[in-house]
């Protein structure tokens, strides 16, 4: 709901929103394989950059759901 349109549904930054913006993070990139999963809360949480804060959307539990999301997603799985 929050994630694809920018994201992309694997996590390549392809969504319809994110090839707009430019710049939106592949996943699998070698940069954001090495973010630990504490950076992938802080950003959903507070934003960075052109992506916004999503705290008032996703409560924390789905937030580490999101974390263990993008992490599969990074492998390539």
């Amino acid at each position: 709901r929050y994630c694809q349109h920018c994201h992309g549904a694997t996590g390549q930054g392809d969504g319809p929103v994110g090839v707009a913006y430019k710049g939106v993070p592949n996943y699998t990139s070698e940069a954001m394989q090495a973010l630990n999963e504490g950076h992938i809360f802080h950003v959903i949480t507070n934003g960075k950059g052109r992506m916004w804060p999503h705290a008032s959307q996703v409560n924390p539990e789905e937030r580490w759901k999101i974390v263990r999301y993008v992490q599969t997603l990074q492998k390539g799985s």
